[in-house]
């Protein structure tokens, strides 16, 4: 009867194989590029490349997040006065999508009861010129829209795909169906430039260029050609036992 001690190592080595090819076709949906929790206080992305800055004269400090994470959101307030300055006060974030397409935007953000109730997402590829993507209007109720988080996911324009400076921004907006007006986001309460935006799990995503992802694919294989050499190098010779039969 033949053995193989190092039939461990050649399951672990199935596994790994198998674990790679299911990387490579991962690589073509679509990925995370950049990330921002803001758990540690920062505003450099958890993971990722990007710029995270304040528009229109907001200010901000750091706030417990979504579902509690102590000093794990982006705290937005010092938004426009009554009747002034739509689509403008708000937070951008910035990177690079170069070498991916079908870029896709999501996050999570509190209202306070008297902040705006509408948010306009603008999007830029040279960081001066915006144009809307989408805006999200909350109906104002009693209870239960404001002082909660909200999640967000918004698919980018075609044009957002393979720029070098993509920039997007969430700002406030007039009430949809308020000409002229901000309107807070719980029923009773008046607005105030003191009302609260809270950010948290920030992210972009998006699915590599064929280019992209074939030097991913090449890296990932090339990875997996240095561990087939270190596993037979570790692998060790078979080894026969004989056995006698009594006759």
């Amino acid at each position: 009867m033949t053995l193989n001690p190092s039939s461990s190592l050649r399951l672990a080595a199935k596994t790994h194989t198998i674990g790679l090819l299911c990387l490579v076709q991962s690589l073509s949906g679509q990925i995370l590029i950049s990330h921002w929790d803001f758990n540690s206080g920062s505003l450099n992305p958890q993971s990722g490349l990007g710029e995270a800055r304040l528009v229109g004269g907001t200010a901000a400090t750091f706030a417990a997040g979504y579902e509690g994470e102590p000093a794990g959101a982006w705290n937005i307030k010092g938004f426009p006065a009554q009747g002034t300055l739509p689509g403008t006060a708000g937070v951008q974030f910035s990177l690079s999508t170069a070498g991916y397409s079908s870029v896709g935007l999501s996050f999570q953000i509190r209202h306070s009861n008297t902040s705006a109730n509408s948010e306009r997402v603008l999007w830029s590829i040279d960081g001066q010129q915006f144009t809307e993507a989408t805006r999200f209007n909350l109906a104002p109720a009693s209870t239960g829209t404001g002082e909660t988080w909200y999640q967000r996911s918004v698919d980018l324009p075609l044009a957002a795909a393979n720029q070098a400076n993509l920039s997007v921004r969430i700002v406030s907006d007039f009430d949809l169906g308020t000409e002229g007006r901000y309107l807070a986001s719980r029923l009773g309460s008046s607005y105030s430039t003191s009302g609260t935006w809270r950010f948290d799990n920030v992210n972009f995503s998006a699915v590599p260029e064929p280019e992209e992802y074939a030097a991913i694919s090449a890296l990932t294989l090339v990875g997996f050609g240095l561990w087939r050499r270190r596993f037979a190098a570790h692998r060790g010779p078979s080894v026969t036992r004989e056995t006698s039969a009594f006759r």
